[in-house]
């Protein structure tokens, strides 16, 4: 299909015109040709229509090239312009072609036009197309310059390139001083590390970050921004620049602050208040709803306030009440809630537990906090404190119920004199005395020889070939008593007995499976539990060492299991454990992957060789569609980051087939063998 053009035409020759009309359509093109002979008509013409070319014959009666390009120049028309001549000198066409002329042809030889129009075409519509960027890009600096909002442009590694008037005016600091720094150079890093962090976390990720920062002016005063920051890509993609567009807020989250410190906040300790002290602990219960475990809820009331109150007044009960506020606030962990619910009665909040043992902690450091006499109005006066104690789900699995447990257990340890505490129930007390007894018991578990070791196989998936044992300690306290692990290592983790019992598993793990493996196939391997405080430990590494040399276990042939929250506390005593372990050539496994935290980051820090399966989505996978999804994703991810996958309780012959088909390399579980004595792993050797 021919191509329209619009040709304005300076030629006195009206067969000329004709050829040159006739050589466009053979070209291509659907011409509209004007012809003018005269300067006048050129101006009509071009301030009369649209016109995508001009052609223009050197020599004319009236007019000229060199006066019609000076006509078209005066216009402000931007057209491809190109002279058609027979005969002209060199130097004169050189010299039209400096005035603005595009190009140059002979009449006789009007092979060149097509090629040449549609060059000239191209390079208007660059042109024009370059002129609209650059005007674009004008409005947008005056809009930037003139905006009411504060603007900074970043390099991609955050480094700040430019700001507009609105930032040095918000901030106090001039352009020279904010160029060249980083981009939260004006924050506040106790206040907005964390929000910075998430800000360049999303970034990295190509997206926009929307938040609030606390940041300092140059004059040292703290203000509020809400920013959106945002990347710039080039046509390949690829980050340029961030832009930041941030707006002062700080009056509105002043006002914002104060609404919600008179209605969630006591006025006079600055503790939760009722209101607040009720949201928390709907929290509470409903995180212990979905997660297991126990929140423990006390009820904190002051013994004698009310004489201190009354004989000294009300201004002296306040001091002793914001003091009390103090003591308190410094027994309970972070991340517990603290609330004044009313008069001298107090109410914290410990969501998270597995037993009772922080609650027993955190009371034993209230008593503490109150063996001190409080100074009120230059007297000591002696103020206990008695607790009652709720636990959800065991004394209630709501807010009400278990305040009103709570409050109850609390006059029952009142009955039983001031200064005391009290769980809600019988049995609570009763199994807490049992952890107590149980803690002391497990002391000196190890020299006792009241520790073993039991193994269970590690199969290949396909034949069931035997490629290594995982150590599971058991503990027997009596003839009659075999416990597992977990009711006891947890206990071991809270008491500090870890390393008398981790220390003693991998001694024993290392001295049997050489003795195992001597004289069979080299890639055997006895695969370990190993400790967050074993870990944290500065000399783990060399003890493992020492293991090997005494033993004669290679390194190769023990495996520690590593849960994934501590790799992600990548803590400094961790990091260099583990780099300590994988240069003696230590195989590292994460165990029961996709239970934690499950970040793909920390798989690049440390060269693990295996990705344990947890037993959870194993016993899911056959009923359940999205859990084999997921079993098969975990899987083909551990193959392309080269990690054998090992997936534990296979029970039956329906899940050892479905983690075949998901090419799982190998299995362990009741089907492929049960925990046993050692014994029964050198029978399977043969």
């Amino acid at each position: 299909m021919a191509t329209p053009l619009r040709v304005l035409l300076v030629e006195d020759s009206a067969d000329d015109a004709e050829l040159l009309e006739f050589e466009l359509i053979r070209g291509g093109f659907a011409p509209t040709v004007r012809r003018v002979e005269t300067a006048d008509a050129m101006r009509a013409a071009l301030s009369g229509g649209a016109w995508d070319v001009v052609l223009s014959d050197y020599h004319l009666p009236a007019f000229s090239a060199e006066a019609a390009l000076a006509t078209l120049r005066g216009s402000g028309r931007d057209l491809p312009f190109i002279i058609l001549s027979g005969v002209v000198k060199a130097e004169e066409a050189v010299s039209l072609m400096k005035r603005g002329a595009h190009d140059f042809l002979d009449k006789a030889a009007l092979a060149r036009l097509v090629p040449a129009i549609e060059r000239e075409l191209r390079d208007a519509a660059e042109r024009a197309r370059h002129r609209r960027a650059e005007e674009r890009v004008r409005v947008l600096s005056l809009a930037i310059e003139q905006s009411p909002v504060s603007v900074v442009i970043t390099d991609p590694q955050g480094i700040i390139g430019y700001v507009n008037p609105s930032f040095e005016k918000a901030t106090g600091y001039p352009a020279a001083e904010a160029v060249g720094r980083p981009l939260d150079f004006i924050g506040r890093e106790d206040v907005g590390a964390d929000t910075y962090r998430a800000l360049w976390a999303v970034l990295r990720r190509g997206e926009e970050w929307r938040g609030e920062f606390c940041n300092q002016r140059r004059d040292g005063t703290l203000f509020w921004e809400h920013a959106t920051v945002s990347p710039l890509e080039d046509e390949t993609g690829a980050v340029t620049h961030f832009v930041a567009v941030k707006e002062d807020i700080t009056v509105r989250r002043s006002y914002e602050e104060r609404l919600l410190r008179q209605a969630n906040y006591d006025d006079l300790t600055g503790l939760p208040n009722r209101v607040l002290m009720f949201d928390r602990l709907e929290q509470a219960v409903a995180l212990t709803h979905r997660q297991g475990g126990l929140t423990a809820l006390l009820y904190i009331d002051l013994d004698r306030f009310k004489t201190v109150n009354e004989s000294l007044g009300h201004e002296a009960g306040d001091q002793l009440l914001k003091e009390a506020a103090a003591r308190l606030g410094d027994c309970v962990r972070h991340g517990d809630t603290l609330a004044r619910t009313g008069g001298d009665e107090f109410v914290a909040i410990l969501p998270g537990l597995d037993d009772g043992a922080a609650v027993q902690a955190i009371i034993h450091r209230i008593d503490t906090a109150f063996a001190s006499p409080f100074a009120i109005a230059g007297h000591d006066h002696f103020v206990s404190a008695s607790v009652g104690v709720a636990l959800c789900p065991d004394d209630g699995t709501n807010s009400q119920v278990l305040l009103r447990n709570a409050e109850q257990a609390m006059y029952k340890a009142k009955e039983q004199g001031r200064g005391r505490h009290q769980f809600f129930t019988r049995e609570i007390n009763e199994r807490m005395q049992e952890r107590v007894s149980l803690e002391r018991r497990l002391r000196g578990a190890a020299g006792r020889g009241e520790l073993l070791l039991h193994y269970q196989p590690l199969c290949g998936i396909r034949g069931g070939a035997l490629v290594g044992m995982e150590a599971l300690v058991r503990w027997r306290p009596a003839p009659d008593e075999l416990l597992m692990p977990g009711s006891f290592v947890p206990l071991a983790e809270e008491a500090g007995l870890i390393g008398e019992v981790g220390d003693w598993v991998m001694a024993t793990a290392c001295r049997e499976a050489a003795r195992l493996f001597a004289g069979h196939a080299p890639g055997l391997r006895v695969a370990v539990n190993v400790s967050p405080r074993q870990l944290q430990g500065g000399g783990f590494g060399d003890w493992v060492l020492r293991q090997f040399e005494e033993t004669g276990l290679r390194p190769e042939q023990l495996e520690l299991e590593i849960t994934e929250s501590v790799v992600m506390d990548d803590a400094p005593e961790t990091r260099l454990t583990l780099r300590r372990l994988c240069d003696l050539g230590v195989r590292l496994s994460i165990d029961d992957f996709g239970t934690g935290y499950s970040s793909l980051g920390y798989l690049q820090r440390y060269p693990f060789d295996t990705l344990k399966i947890d037993r959870s989505f194993v016993t899911g996978a056959v009923t359940d569609a999205n859990t084999a999804r997921l079993v098969e994703t975990i899987v083909t991810m551990a193959r392309g980051l080269g990690l054998e996958t090992v997936a534990e309780g296979v029970e039956t012959p329906e899940q050892l087939s479905f983690l075949d088909g998901c090419g799982c390399d190998v299995v362990q579980g009741y089907l492929l063998g049960r925990p046993g004595p050692v014994e029964g792993i050198a029978a399977r050797l043969g």
